[in-house]
C-alpha cells in the first residue's frame, strides 16, 4: 500500500492525551521531591492495586485534512500491475462544523466519554468445531480490552473525488465521483482482542449514521446519487413487540430514544452455561490464498473472517432522485463471513 497519508484517529488521540497528562505531572511545581527504592518480597505482598488504566476524553476538536490517500497495486509477476485507487481531498467534519467532535459539550456526568483499557486472563467456552451436538468447555484466554459505555462523537468525511487508474490497460484516468459519509454517531464500543498465531478480535457497538451518499457522473451534462439516510446499527429493535413496525421509522426504537444494544463483530466469549461455543472474529497473514484460475499456485494475503450478529436500518434510500422508503435488515447472525484481500 502506498499512502500519502494514513492515520488513526484513536491511537493518535490517545497519544497526544498521555504526553499532555505526562508533561503536565512532570511541570507541576506541586510535585513533592520523590525518588525509586527497591522492594523487599514481604513489601510487595502488602500492595494491592486496581489492573487496567481508565482516561476521559472531552470536548475535544480535531480539525483533518487529507489531499490524497492512494491504494497503489505492486508489480505482478510479469512487472505489469500498475494499477491504483485514489481518494483527493478528504474533509473531515462533524454536522455543525469543519472539525471532528469527540464527547464534545457532552454534559457533566463523570462516566461520559472515558475509555477502560484492561489485559486479563479469563475462562471462555471453546471455539466453534462445527460438529453440531459437541458441548464446550472452558478454555484459557489471555485478552486485552478497550470499552467506552458511554461514548459521543460526531465524525463525517466528504471525498471530493476518487479516481480509478491503470495505465498498462489503456483506461486512463477514470473519475468515479464524490462521496459524503457521515456523520458517524458512535454511542459505545467494547473491543477485545486474543492472540492465537494471527488475531483472534470482539468488536461490539451502537453506531448511528446521518447519511452515506455516492455521487457518479451519468453523462458529460449530469449526475445522480445513491443515499441512505438515517442508519442505525445495533443489536434489536424489538421486531414484533409492541408498536415496532419496520416499514414505519417512528414506531423504532431510535424514534424514542431508546438503546438498540450493540451490534457485534465476533463472539470471543461464548456461553459456556447455555453450550455456545465462542466464535471470534480473526485476523491471519498468510501465503496460501488459492489463485482465482483454479492453478496449484498459491498467493500470499489477508484472510477475515468476521462472524456478525444484531441488526441494520436505515430511514430512507433514494436513488437517481427516486425514494425508495425505509428498510430493515433485522436479526443478523453470520456464522462465517470469510474475505481474503489479495495485493
Amino acid at each position: 500500500m502506498n499512502t500519502t497519508s494514513k492515520f488513526s484517529y484513536a491511537h493518535i488521540l490517545i497519544l497526544f492525551l498521555c504526553i499532555i497528562s505526562f508533561a503536565g505531572i512532570l511541570a507541576s511545581p506541586l510535585v513533592s521531591d520523590a525518588r525509586l527504592r527497591s522492594l523487599e518480597n514481604h513489601e510487595l505482598d502488602t500492595i494491592r492495586g486496581q489492573a487496567g488504566l481508565s482516561m476521559a476524553v472531552k470536548n475535544v476538536e480535531i480539525f483533518q485534512y487529507i489531499d490524497n490517500f492512494t491504494y497503489t497495486c505492486p508489480n505482478n509477476a510479469f512487472g505489469t500491475c500498475q494499477g491504483y485507487l485514489s481518494l483527493e481531498n478528504m474533509e473531515f467534519h462533524s454536522r455543525s462544523t469543519d472539525t471532528m467532535l469527540f464527547n464534545y459539550d457532552f454534559g457533566t456526568v463523570t462516566k461520559n466519554g472515558i475509555i477502560y483499557f484492561d489485559a486479563f486472563d479469563c475462562k471462555v467456552a471453546s471455539e466453534e468445531d462445527w460438529a453440531f451436538g459437541t458441548a464446550p468447555t472452558l478454555i484459557g484466554k489471555v485478552m486485552t480490552s478497550t470499552i467506552a459505555p458511554w461514548w459521543d462523537q460526531e465524525v463525517g468525511v466528504y471525498i471530493d473525488s476518487i479516481k480509478f487508474g491503470d495505465p498498462n490497460e489503456g483506461l486512463g484516468v477514470k473519475d468515479l465521483g464524490w462521496a459524503d459519509l457521515g456523520v458517524f454517531d458512535l454511542r459505545s464500543f467494547e473491543y477485545y482482542t486474543a492472540p492465537h498465531g494471527g488475531l483472534d478480535f470482539e468488536l461490539d457497538f451502537e453506531l448511528h449514521i446521518d447519511t452515506l451518499t455516492y455521487g457518479y457522473q451519468e453523462n458529460t451534462t449530469g449526475c445522480k446519487m445513491l443515499k441512505m439516510n438515517d442508519i442505525h446499527i445495533g443489536d434489536t429493535f424489538g421486531y414484533g413487540l409492541g408498536t415496532d413496525n419496520p416499514a414505519d421509522p417512528s414506531t423504532w426504537y431510535t424514534a424514542t430514544g431508546t438503546s438498540i444494544g450493540e451490534f457485534r463483530i465476533g463472539d470471543l466469549f461464548g456461553d459456556f452455561a447455555n453450550n455456545i461455543h465462542s466464535n471470534p472474529a480473526t485476523i491471519d497473514a498468510t501465503d496460501s490464498v488459492p489463485s482465482d484460475n483454479g492453478a496449484a499456485t498459491k498467493h500470499a494475503g489477508v484472510l477475515l473472517d468476521l462472524p456478525l450478529q444484531g441488526s441494520v436500518r436505515f430511514e430512507q434510500v433514494e436513488f437517481g432522485g427516486t425514494d425508495f422508503g425505509p428498510g430493515a435488515i433485522d436479526g443478523i447472525h453470520s456464522h462465517r463471513l470469510v474475505v481474503e484481500m489479495v495485493p
